[in-house]
């Protein structure tokens, strides 16, 4: 089964790709600062549903494809 290097964090009106995996259910705490696979650091969203319908960062899915081995 493919596990993913990282996770999908809602911050900054995008969806960014964080390396690492949380285990489920969890999630980064509202506010929290992390760096993102696009080499930048964004201050985390994510308490509504609606967070998840924002476009996702094209670096960081770039970077994502990239760590997890994904053939460009």
């Amino acid at each position: 089964m493919f596990r993913p290097k990282h996770h999908w964090q809602p911050a900054e009106h995008q969806r960014h790709a964080v390396a690492g995996t949380l285990p489920g259910g969890q999630r980064n705490r509202d506010g929290e600062s992390v760096e993102a696979l696009c080499q930048r650091t964004v201050s985390t969203a994510g308490r509504t549903e609606l967070d998840w319908l924002w476009p996702t960062c094209p670096d960081c899915l770039q970077a994502a494809e990239r760590l997890n081995g994904v053939p460009s």
